[in-house]
Parts: C-alpha cells; sequence; structure tokens
C-alpha cells in the first residue's frame, strides 16, 4: 500500500456514507401512513444499513492505496 487516493475515491468511505445515511433515516422512523408498509421499509433501511457495513469491510479488506497523500 504505497499509493495514496483522495477520500473521494474510497469506495469504504462512500460505503460508510450510506450506512449512515440508511441508519439515520431508520432512526428517524420515516413514516408513510400505513404500518405494514411503515415496517418493510424500515427493514430494507436497515438489510441497507448492514449491507454497507459489510461492504465497507470488504472494501477495506482488498484495498490497495491507502486514503490521503
Amino acid at each position: 500500500m504505497t499509493d495514496f487516493k483522495s477520500i473521494i475515491e474510497s469506495r469504504t468511505v462512500w460505503a460508510n456514507i450510506v450506512g449512515i445515511l440508511a441508519l439515520g433515516a431508520a432512526l428517524i422512523g420515516i413514516d408513510v401512513g400505513e404500518d405494514e408498509a411503515n415496517s418493510v421499509i424500515d427493514a430494507c433501511l436497515k438489510a441497507v444499513t448492514a449491507a454497507s457495513f459489510v461492504a465497507s469491510t470488504v472494501f477495506r479488506v482488498i484495498a490497495t492505496r491507502r486514503i490521503g497523500g
């Protein structure tokens, strides 16, 4: 890992941003009117959150360049 890239080029950072946004949306509790629809949206937001944090871990493991520089 001798090459450097900007923070904007980091897939890890982008995956974490998506996860944080999905987690924030789930915590706010987006209301669409029906209880069943709210449950589906909540489950989807949690799935996106989990997937993004798993992806960020994978991206960090396979990374070949450091952030910064």
